[in-house]
């Protein structure tokens, strides 16, 4: 048991534990406004979103500040890898994070489709590319690149660096996925996180354009990761 309680499984837990909260909490939200709700378009299209939106900022908001001491609350493999991509965690970290957030966000799926089953008509919440596109694949990998470039922009300019204000960070993150959702979510559900479209799409057995829910954050992470780095961290050190 003490094994299982060191530091380094703590953060795998909470990494878990997070991840789990996000999909759940966040996906449910979507099957309760489009579903259960039945709120109608235009009117989906206003404050069915802007909830959504908010419900994802704040579980996000809450994770940052309940585990960001513990393992930093990525909560999501493009984050990991970004941070990997600038070495600000180790290899073997970043492998056991994102097999501990995707581990959280099945869980987090599978026990949505038992408490909602009804939610199985928009597939558990499974990001795709939407109408507006043209359900375009190649566009939802541009956006998906942008809208994931913006969090981690903002996750490297309020924790990674140091000359940041403290405290503020869950805000600021919670704030980006929110907006973020409020114009992505017509566009490609604005998923952001590859752990967070996996959950749905592993237990609605539904991998249409998966791809692009995996490559457009973790080349939008990255690209945000390594711009920030290199043109505000170094020149600073």
């Amino acid at each position: 048991m003490v094994f299982f309680m060191t530091e380094s499984w703590q953060k795998y837990l909470a990494e878990l534990i997070g991840t789990f909260t996000l999909v759940f909490v966040g996906t449910l939200s979507v099957t309760i406004y489009s579903v259960v709700l039945q709120i109608p378009q235009p009117y989906y299209f206003g404050p069915g979103i802007f909830a959504i939106g908010i419900t994802f900022g704040a579980v996000i908001m809450a994770m940052v500040y309940i585990f960001g001491h513990i393992s930093g609350t990525h909560i999501n493999p493009a984050i990991t890898l970004s941070l990997a991509a600038i070495r600000k965690i180790s290899l073997k970290d970043a492998i056991l994070y994102v097999i501990s957030q995707l581990i959280g966000a099945s869980i987090a799926s599978g026990l949505h489709a038992v408490i909602l089953p009804q939610g199985s008509v928009i597939y558990f919440g499974l990001n795709l590319p939407g109408e507006a596109i043209g359900r375009s694949e190649t566009t939802a990998l541009l956006v998906e690149m942008i809208l994931t470039f913006f969090l981690v922009m903002a996750v490297m300019g309020t924790v990674i660096d140091k000359r940041a204000p403290p405290g503020f960070a869950g805000i600021a993150i919670g704030l980006v996925i929110a907006m973020n959702h409020w114009i992505g979510i017509p566009l490609t559900g604005a998923s952001m996180n590859p752990a967070r479209t996996f959950g749905p799409a592993l237990v609605s057995g539904n991998w249409t354009a998966h791809w692009v829910y995996w490559l457009g954050p973790i080349i939008g992470g990255i690209i945000a990761a390594v711009m920030y780095y290199c043109l505000f961290l170094a020149k600073e050190k």
